[in-house]
């Protein structure tokens, strides 16, 4: 199953010269330091190697390395001291890369308790590809840069999301395809939820503004097409997607603006207005944690065809199940899904 933003070709930049990796009797891990261009210098990352040459591979979780050159060699080199907060260099790319990728193993963990993407420990590596416009999940977490050739697709939600797409595959019964008489939905659900997983990440690490801070916008930082951010969860129609859910749409935006409704709410302080679609006007929020939570936990509860109906059924189970005798969650998730015009199916349990 591969999963595209967007492909295209743009100029190839430099392949760094690998230096000689490090044998297995030295120290298994290292703390590496990076110059990142999207986290801030400096930035901490967990590598294997030393005491003179290292690895950017994680021993915390197994397969996650940053890989590059035509045959995806782990990136090493003499001392642990890594980028130059550069856009364009390819071992900066590596630090923001390993660093987002690292960071969202943290989240599952202890955020979810999942321990990895695959629930076992083990993940797939960042693997940089410069003539690639944008980013695709296949065997690995491809990243390219921009269309302008100008910033590597390594920011937190670019990373965030592919990794986000991996925990979806992973979770419940598996991918369930476009088939199976439901139309098209399995798709704009499968990339929703790695939007959703990006904004998670991105205040689990809550960064200032000055750098890829907590918001709900997916892919302003990478510009990737020279028109900022590409989806919007909040208002999803300001950037040409869709805010109410159709049947057998491919649309992301139905599921992105159920999850804002759900944390922020219609009219959240210090954060954009979100409109309805249908019932009440006003919508409270109950914080992204909690919504989190009741999604991550409704993905759990995936079965093959994934559909609209199914999702609102798990997230209802889902905020029942963690919140048991506060009705608050549950009446958030279900008001948040008919505001996008998902209704209940019969017999939803009532709190």
């Amino acid at each position: 199953m591969t999963s595209k933003i967007v492909l295209g070709a743009v100029a190839v930049v430099t392949v760094l010269t690998l230096s000689a990796p490090a044998s297995a009797s030295e120290d298994p891990a290292g703390q590496g330091v990076g110059h990142s261009y999207y986290n801030g210098d400096p930035v901490s990352l967990r590598t294997v190697g030393g005491p003179d040459y290292y690895t950017m591979s994680d021993p915390a979780y197994s397969g996650l390395s940053c890989n590059i050159g035509a045959f995806g060699i782990p990136l090493n080199k003499r001392g642990n001291d890594w980028g130059d907060r550069s856009p364009v260099n390819q071992e900066t790319a590596c630090v923001d890369g390993m660093f987002a990728a690292q960071r969202y193993m943290d989240m599952l963990r202890d955020w979810f308790g999942r321990d990895g993407t695959n629930g076992q420990g083990g993940t797939l590596p960042v693997y940089l590809k410069p003539d690639l416009v944008g980013s695709y999940l296949s065997g690995w977490v491809a990243l390219g840069r921009n269309q302008a050739g100008t910033r590597w697709v390594t920011s937190l939600d670019a990373v965030g999301h592919k990794y986000g797409l991996r925990t979806f595959l992973e979770s419940g019964s598996g991918w369930s395809g476009s088939s199976g008489g439901d139309g098209q939905e399995p798709q704009g659900l499968n990339e929703s939820s790695g939007d959703i997983f990006a904004t998670l990440l991105e205040h689990y690490v809550g960064h200032p503004a000055t750098l890829d801070e907590p918001d709900y916008l997916i892919g302003e930082e990478i510009d990737l097409l020279g028109n900022g951010p590409v989806r919007n969860l909040y208002d999803p129609a300001q950037l040409g997607g869709q805010n109410c859910y159709t049947p057998y749409t491919t649309a992301t935006g139905p599921q992105d603006h159920w999850f804002y409704l759900l944390a922020e709410g219609t009219n959240p302080v210090g954060k954009p207005a979100s409109p309805v679609c249908s019932g009440p006007s006003a919508l409270t929020g109950i914080g992204i944690r909690k919504a989190g939570k009741i999604f991550y936990q409704g993905v759990q509860l995936k079965t093959a065809p994934w559909n609209y109906a199914k999702a609102r059924a798990a997230t209802v189970q889902a905020a029942l199940t963690l919140y048991p005798g506060s009705c608050t969650e549950v009446n958030a998730v279900k008001a948040a899904w008919s505001a996008i015009n998902v209704p209940p199916k019969p017999a939803e349990p009532t709190c």
